[in-house]
């Protein structure tokens, strides 16, 4: 289970408060997973690289109840130019957009000591070319402050990187909140279907409540999951907004 801690306005190292006011949830890689925690906002986040099919649904659902949304995309994925409509859709539709590494790298072994896999240098290369593509595709990339590391899996020491060097922040999902499990398929052994995705969220919710939680969906899967989870955000934001709960885009 990955360590969490509670950082008050006296911030440790390169786990900074995000806005200075509400304290927020670090793991122990330095990673905000909580943030505002005191408050029933929850920080919807969709990441692509290659697939990104349940975009249109998904921005469809957000518009219609004036929800904004925070959007993470690889250098790969902005360089394609078929996806040159959702990007800018994303874009003018005013919700946060940061990197998500160019190359889709991974950065650190998934072994208990996440082994760090890429230099210092060709982190910090990585995250200007992917903040470049960025740029290139109409971001105003002085806004962008937080970024979501490639397969939300990255080691202390290159958290503090990217916030000594670029001055970017970094975020993770909420552990413990199962929903990012929506990329599994049929085939896994691990597979978890829409209905056990959701039974899990709202027990979560009763359980610890969702506030200031990272809560990511993936709008591209396999085309082997035909049970796409992002086709319940709909059932999802009106019956978390029916329990009190805002849902914003970061800053």
């Amino acid at each position: 289970m990955t360590m969490l801690r509670k950082i008050t306005l006296t911030a440790i190292g390169c786990a900074s408060i995000f806005f200075g006011v509400a304290a927020d949830i670090f793991d122990s890689h330095g990673c905000a997973v909580r943030i505002s925690e005191n408050e029933k906002v929850i920080w919807p986040v969709f990441s692509a690289d290659s697939a990104f099919e349940g975009a249109p649904e998904a921005l469809d659902a957000m518009e219609c109840r004036g929800i904004k949304g925070s959007f993470f995309f690889t250098g790969n994925f902005l360089r394609d130019t078929a996806h040159r409509t959702i990007i800018n859709r994303v874009i003018k539709g005013g919700h946060y957009v940061g990197p998500h590494s160019d190359g889709h790298l991974l950065y650190a072994d998934w072994d208990r000591q996440r082994t760090v896999l890429v230099s210092s240098d060709s982190l910090l290369d990585d995250m200007r070319h992917n903040l470049a593509e960025l740029a290139r595709a109409g971001v105003d990339t002085s806004c962008v402050k937080i970024i979501m590391p490639p397969f939300e899996w990255i080691e202390r020491s290159q958290t503090a990187l990217l916030h000594d060097s670029l001055g970017l922040k970094v975020i993770n999902p909420t552990p413990g909140l199962e929903v990012y499990r929506d990329y599994t398929t049929p085939d896994m052994s691990y597979y978890w279907s829409s209905e056990r995705l959701l039974s899990q969220m709202y027990e979560f919710e009763r359980k610890e409540g969702l506030n200031g939680v990272v809560f990511i969906m993936h709008l591209g899967t396999h085309p082997s999951r035909t049970d796409k989870f992002y086709r319940h955000l709909p059932e999802i934001l009106d019956s978390l907004t029916s329990l009190g709960y805002r849902f914003e885009r970061l800053p």
